[in-house]
């Protein structure tokens, strides 16, 4: 699948929250909508996150409508990817999944 994620995704120690997901995104045409959601089974912790404006070619940066459920902590994860394309009249669709590893933002 083309896409995918950073490998080492960051999360704020205060909120719990994985701070903008984010990985590299190479698809046909232009994206238009990403949705991104990181699950950890280790806390039970959830968390779904959009991208709709890409200004950043060959990457994609999630963060708004977030929803959160539970605490992240460092570990490993699981992220699962969404991504719509439009090239010329046609709408491409894009998914992938990957292990995350995840750390503390760094003060």
């Amino acid at each position: 699948m083309p896409g995918n994620w950073d490998q080492i995704q960051y999360i704020n120690a205060t909120t719990g929250r994985v701070e903008w997901p984010t990985g590299p995104v190479t698809v046909d045409g232009t994206p238009k909508f990403l949705e991104a959601w990181v699950l950890q089974r280790s806390t039970g912790a959830s968390q779904r996150t959009v991208q709709t404006v890409f200004d950043v070619p060959g990457r994609w940066t999630a963060g708004a409508g977030a929803s959160l459920q539970g605490r992240f902590q460092e570990g490993s994860a699981l992220g699962i990817a969404l991504v719509a394309s439009q090239d010329g009249a046609t709408n491409e669709f894009y998914w992938w999944i990957d292990e995350l590893d995840l750390e503390f933002l760094k003060a």
